[in-house]
């Protein structure tokens, strides 16, 4: 009986020291030196020009780059509508062999993009706003493009409680995690939203409706486990089917 209170003991501070190592980890991340900001803003510019640059010819329906500037001009100054009504009077379509030739040659630089992010999370953890400046929104929009082989319910498993850690460590905002995950599941996998925080458009009646969860008290535990507020009557729809 004492050996097996022992060996019990063993085990549960092997697990213990175990996760706090893990959690450590976490929060110890290289500092940014001055060197290297102006380095990682240029990386995060790359990205972003990276995760577009197929995605606006398969977007606007056209190989023509400056047509698709042409575009782009109307949507800056005139608004999405403009913009929306401009692109469909071009009539423009691409066929699906160049769709489907342009989809592999983007997925094979969300592949890049990701590797490349990834590596900078693990080294420096989720990059500050000070630092990227206004690429900083890169870090957000990557997420929700991972590349296209990828399962997307093992991507949000281990994307989310890697991107945790760096919630507990205050490095990367709750409301961007949190929109992450929603986003994931409710616009990609069809399922309620964990946190609530993405109001969904309703195409019949052209509003904005309140996020779906499964479980209020659910949401509520998980929303404060990262520092966010309870939801409030009219902030969520269950829908019980």
């Amino acid at each position: 009986m004492r050996n097996l209170i022992v060996f019990s003991f063993l085990i549960t501070s092997i697990l213990g020291t175990s996760c706090v190592g893990v959690y450590s980890q976490a929060l110890s991340k290289k500092v940014i030196s001055e060197s290297e900001k102006s380095k990682l803003a240029n990386i995060l510019k790359s990205i972003s020009e990276n995760d577009q640059k197929y995605r606006s010819k398969l977007a606007k329906g056209t190989l023509d780059e400056e047509l698709i500037a042409k575009i782009d001009a109307v949507y800056e100054s005139k608004g999405i509508e403009a913009g929306v009504i401009y692109q469909k009077s071009l009539n423009l379509e691409l066929s699906q062999a160049v769709k489907d030739s342009l989809w592999q040659l983007q997925s094979e630089l969300d592949l890049q993009n990701h590797l490349t992010l990834k590596g900078l999370w693990d080294l420096y953890g989720y990059l500050p706003a000070s630092v990227v400046k206004e690429h900083n929104y890169v870090q957000s929009l990557l997420l929700l493009h991972p590349p296209m082989d990828w399962d997307v319910a093992t991507y949000l498993e281990e994307y989310s409680s890697f991107l945790l850690l760096e919630v507990k460590a205050n490095r990367m905002p709750a409301e961007i995690y949190a929109n992450f995950v929603d986003n994931m599941k409710a616009k990609i996998l069809k399922q309620p939203q964990l946190y609530g925080t993405n109001q969904q458009f309703d195409l019949e009646t052209k509003q904005k409706l309140p996020a779906i969860i499964a479980d209020l008290e659910q949401s509520n535990a998980a929303r404060l486990e990262i520092g966010l507020p309870k939801l409030k009557e009219g902030e969520y729809r269950i829908i019980v089917e």
